[in-house]
């Protein structure tokens, strides 16, 4: 066994799935998260068959499960006419096609899964307070500082997001681009039972932007996106939000919308941004894994998959290599293709979505003439994916 630990710098889920899955092929880690306390706040997250394969292989799908929700369907609706384009049922049909189910969570919540289990593993110790601000690779170790002072690690990943200082360490600065939407979210709490419209992950198509709702906390709160059309002119990268400004930008839309929007508050706001391909993840024992890697606009929902998609083939690309270098090298020829074509197709949804005009109405009629089936069949090459092969 290695006399150093692996070191990983970022708390996150792509911090913590891969010291969870590191330890299966018998190396330590060590996690380094420059908050003095896991994170709370955030989005909620669909977890596909894929993410759950991936939860399943680090042990912590038992642990995240009952803070889940089980949508029973898919709605694809049209903003302003309430027409339903596309329903896609999530029930025991879908669970047979994809081998797995399809499940929404807080992100807190998949976080306590991930640091609970973690903290019962004797070969993960977790750091807090402890930013990761200097990165020497000395060859056969790398030596990395922190405000506590300096220490030695096997190897170090850089789980530290999409403005990574891991990333910068290699030279991989990597674009950031702030792209011409406006992304705003909030969270609503149910004191009685959620009503049943609200049950499904609803996806609602407006000129200029779009939203998406569906319920968290195990059914006691509704998780709602707003994606607008816009430019960010702040120089800062997250801010509070009025409700008012996103009930001015969705003027003329359905009543069913325009409640859901009106019952929200209160609203934070941030840049839709992704990160340009990175020309290289990884440099002897020194790699890149989820948003630091290859951040990517969240329309595909699958940021947190990839994060776990990640740390699983890291793992396996560990327990086959013959050292940590060629571990990461093979990591990071496996996951290259896969994360670029998600953020690919990330970036056509983005216009796909808040169409107006002709196109919309073409949208529209694709959507409604694709038959469910069909439309899952165009999914699989993300759903069917199993990251422990």
């Amino acid at each position: 066994m290695p006399s150093h630990p692996i070191l990983i710098a970022g708390g996150g889920i792509a911090g913590l799935a891969s010291a969870l899955a590191l330890t299966r092929s018998g190396r330590a880690a060590r996690l380094l998260e420059k908050a003095g306390a896991f994170e709370t706040v955030g989005a909620g997250l669909q977890i596909g068959p894929n993410a759950v394969r991936a939860l399943k292989y680090l042990d912590v799908w038992e642990c995240v499960a009952p803070a889940s929700f089980a949508p029973p369907r898919i709605l694809i609706r049209d903003g302003h006419s309430g027409r339903i384009l596309q329903e896609i049922a999530l029930g025991a049909e879908f669970e047979r096609r994809f081998g797995e189910p399809y499940r929404v969570i807080h992100r807190a919540d998949l976080l306590a899964g991930l640091a609970e289990r973690a903290k019962q593993h004797a070969g993960i110790e977790l750091a807090m307070n402890a930013e990761v601000t200097s990165v020497a690779d000395k060859g056969g170790y790398v030596e990395i500082t922190t405000p506590a002072g300096s220490e030695r690690g096997e190897a170090l990943l850089g789980a530290d997001g999409i403005r990574s200082a891991v990333r910068r360490s290699l030279g991989q600065e990597g674009a950031l681009r702030k792209h011409d939407q406006i992304l705003h979210r909030a969270l609503t709490s149910f004191d009685r039972p959620m009503p049943e419209h609200l049950a499904a992950i609803t996806l609602w198509l407006c000129r200029r932007g779009h939203v998406v709702h569906y319920p968290v906390r195990g059914g006691k709160a509704l998780n709602i996106v707003a994606a607008m059309d816009g430019r960010w002119e702040s120089e800062d990268w997250s801010a509070p939000a009025a409700r008012q400004e996103i009930m001015a930008h969705f003027a003329k839309i359905h009543p069913d919308l325009f409640q859901v929007l009106a019952i929200s508050s209160p609203w934070h706001k941030w840049a839709a941004a992704d990160l340009a391909p990175v020309t290289s993840w990884s440099r002897n024992r020194t790699t890149l894994i989820g948003d630091a890697a290859h951040a990517a606009l969240p329309y595909l929902a699958q940021g947190a998959a990839m994060a776990l998609e990640d740390a699983v083939t890291l793992a396996r690309a560990a327990e086959r290599a013959d050292s940590i270098a060629h571990a990461f090298s093979a990591y990071e020829a496996l996951r290259k293709p896969r994360t670029r074509r998600i953020a690919q197709s990330s970036l056509r949804l983005a216009r796909a979505y808040h169409a107006g005009g002709p196109l919309r109405i073409a949208r529209n009629a694709v959507l409604r003439m694709t038959d469910p089936a069909r439309f899952l069949d165009r999914m699989a090459w993300i759903y069917d994916f199993d990251p422990r092969a």
